[in-house]
């Protein structure tokens, strides 16, 4: 498994859903946990508009779930200086 060309397709990847959607944000780096028996990827999102959250959870399901077993979370984040957002999170754990 070549963890690095994973990394950045899993960049890619979420980078191309908030692209389609028109988010400012961007995915900067992907992290990777190396355990015995399995490797974890673990990457965030800001969404800005909330009307898009569904849609962009979806497309991330569709665009990731062929790594393994996947998992996305959400949560609203109201910064005190700055516009709330939807954080949203996904974990991906490859079998080694």
């Amino acid at each position: 498994m070549d963890k690095e060309a994973i990394k950045q397709e899993l960049i890619d990847k979420s980078n191309n859903v908030l692209t389609k959607y028109s988010e400012p944000d961007v995915v900067e780096s992907v992290s990777i946990m190396n355990m015995a028996a399995k490797t974890i990827f673990l990457g965030s999102l800001k969404v800005f508009n909330y009307e898009i959250v569904p849609n962009v959870i979806r497309d991330l399901e569709k665009e990731l779930k062929g790594y393994g077993d996947l998992i996305i979370r959400d949560q609203r984040v109201t910064p005190c200086c700055s516009p709330s957002y939807i954080h949203i999170s996904f974990n991906i754990s490859i079998s080694n």
